[in-house]
């Protein structure tokens, strides 16, 4: 059966209210199917798959699993691949209304382009105007914090004008749900990182890499053949860039991206 989450045409409110209790508890039952089905010994194509009909036996077109860690940020989702790579090549990670709302808004809430160009700003009429190309107009998402800076977020999405705010969504299951989620595709080899915007210069990248092979700041000098300053000078703008706390964690971070 095919559960179509929208908002419900109804002449009464209370009417209105019983159908989106109603709505809010099939998905509760999608949900705890979800559960069942990540528990299961799955590889990561058959966990896509599972996501993929979640999606569409809970009437949404588009599943995505977004990991929030700053520079190491990165997607799972059944996008299509030409709107994955618009949404790196633009950056939208930086103006992407429901990234946003997931750092600051409630654990569950829905989200449309309708809603969204009620702010006027350029850059969101922007981001929807391409997002709706490929079918992304509306959805809900499900945000849950790891830490003090780090989030996982669920998101189903369609072409719909708008979706069902799943005010009766259960808090605790949408919140198992998501970390089921994540320890499935928390080390996806086949997500897509967020971090395109992020480059080292050649010195940058050659003062981290020795860095982060043990060899301390004045060896790094003594072999580039320039000032102690110099090299710390790039080290910082490294660490700067990759959103480090610290050089030694901007190294690690550097590696785990590819970027030395």
């Amino acid at each position: 059966m095919t559960l179509t989450l929208f908002a419900l045409p109804c002449g009464r409110k209370n009417d209105c209210h019983a159908k989106c209790f109603w709505i809010g508890q099939q998905l509760n039952s999608h949900l705890l199917h979800l559960i069942d089905r990540l528990s299961l010994p799955l590889d990561e194509r058959a966990v896509r798959r599972a996501l993929r009909d979640f999606a569409e036996d809970t009437g949404f077109d588009f599943f995505a699993y977004l990991y929030l860690r700053g520079p190491e940020s990165f997607a799972v989702s059944s996008y299509p691949k030409e709107w994955q790579e618009l949404y790196i090549e633009r950056e939208y990670i930086r103006v992407d209304p429901v990234v946003t709302r997931a750092k600051h808004g409630p654990p569950i809430f829905a989200w449309s382009a309708v809603e969204a160009r009620r702010s006027g700003r350029r850059d969101v009429l922007k981001f929807y105007a391409d997002a709706e190309r490929f079918g992304i107009r509306s959805g809900i998402s499900i945000s849950i914090p790891v830490g003090f800076t780090e989030r996982m977020v669920f998101t189903l999405a369609t072409g719909r004008a708008t979706s069902d705010r799943g005010d009766d969504i259960n808090p605790v299951t949408a919140a198992v749900s998501v970390a089921f989620v994540h320890s499935r595709l928390g080390q996806s080899t086949g997500g897509t990182s967020l971090a395109s915007g992020i480059r080292l210069s050649p010195r940058e990248a050659e003062c981290l890499r020795w860095f982060a092979e043990g060899t301390s700041m004045p060896d790094i000098a003594l072999m580039l053949g320039i000032a102690y300053r110099s090299v710390r000078s790039y080290l910082d703008e490294a660490t700067q860039k990759l959103g480090a706390s610290n050089t030694r964690q901007a190294a690690s971070i550097a590696i785990r991206l590819g970027l030395i």
